[in-house]
């Protein structure tokens, strides 16, 4: 299902842009959507969560038809499976499954759509996962795990599209901001060398901050960026 088309206008960096929003599933797309509206971007939502190859080229070629385009494409995707907090000795195949790889394959899926949709105009792609993927947390092997593959999926395709004008980067956010359920994991309560709250004592908002990173990674600003992690946690996990 392909959810509302808007447009603000008089913001630079994504005017005359078309912008997709996939992350079934979680309200930081529609966080996001907003944000990049505000930067003149035309954005059509997705809340549909693929199950093949075929239905992730149905939904965006739809979603690309409804924008005018498909210049920019945002995805985060993870099944409540995933978000769910467990200890890693009692995990379950069927589990792992429903946590990992239905989530996985889903954004397999959406990035063979895009391909289809990007690789001769170009464009740029962004995914979005927890920062604490980097790190590592007790209880969230499944997300982190998940998160970590598709940072490396990002990078992996960054590498083998990029002769086709397509730019793919991966972005970390709070985990509160990922996902609201998220606030009351057991995440490590002392980041590297001093205690909460972040460096910059806050977590960037995803409607504003957030927003604004990807709409520079979706506009010519970024265009000799690919392949690139990016942190925006305010500082909590300072990582390479």
């Amino acid at each position: 299902m392909v959810q509302g088309i808007g447009q603000d206008a008089g913001a630079a960096l994504l005017s005359g842009r078309c912008a997709i929003v996939a992350m079934p599933g979680l309200p930081l797309g529609r966080a996001l959507a907003r944000g990049l509206r505000r930067h003149g971007a035309r954005v059509v939502e997705v809340d549909v969560a693929p199950g093949s190859c075929a239905d992730a080229e149905k939904a965006l070629g739809h979603a690309a038809r409804e924008a005018g385009g498909a210049d920019l494409f945002v995805h985060a995707g993870a099944t409540p499976a995933a978000l769910a907090s467990r200890p890693l000795e009692v995990l379950s195949g069927e589990e792992w499954h429903a946590a990992v790889h239905r989530s996985m394959l889903a954004s397999l899926y959406f990035l063979q759509g895009v391909y289809r949709q990007q690789h001769e105009a170009g464009g740029a792609t962004v995914l979005v996962g927890p920062s604490v993927a980097l790190v590592g947390a007790a209880g969230l092997v499944p997300l982190i795990t998940l998160a970590e593959a598709q940072r490396t999926l990002v990078k992996s395709a960054a590498r083998q599209w990029g002769r086709h004008g397509m730019r793919l980067n991966w972005v970390g956010v709070g985990a509160q901001r990922y996902a609201g359920s998220l606030a009351g994991a057991a995440l490590p309560p002392t980041p590297e060398l001093g205690p909460p709250p972040p460096a910059l004592g806050r977590v960037p908002d995803a409607e504003s901050d957030v927003a604004d990173v990807i709409a520079w990674l979706g506009s010519d600003g970024a265009r000799g960026v690919t392949g690139a992690s990016f942190n925006l946690d305010g500082g909590d996990w300072m990582v390479p």
